[in-house]
């Protein structure tokens, strides 16, 4: 590459010969995208910390929301495991 070849160059070219894209707006739009979904998973956290309830009371509640739905998971997979088998002609 010589000096004639350098000033032919655009402004995206030169850019990125150096490793300094400019930013798309779709890049913009994601990374505020990500930023709100820190800042609602921050809000969640404290919303969880300034709740009325006790520790014990909020574990307690946290854990059998995560037991129920594990059951509906579990159920509704061997629900699907029984199909598939009666498809395939009683594996």
């Amino acid at each position: 590459m010589n000096i004639k070849d350098i000033k032919n160059m655009d402004k995206e070219q030169i850019l990125g010969l150096l490793g300094l894209e400019e930013d798309s707006t779709l890049s913009s739009v994601v990374g505020a995208l990500g930023w709100i979904g820190v800042g609602a998973l921050a809000g969640a956290v404290v919303a969880l910390l300034l709740a009325p309830k006790t520790g014990r009371e909020l574990r307690e509640t946290v854990g059998r929301k995560i037991k129920h739905h594990a059951d509906d998971v579990m159920s509704t997979a061997r629900s699907k495991v029984d199909e598939f088998a009666a498809e395939k002609g009683g594996i």
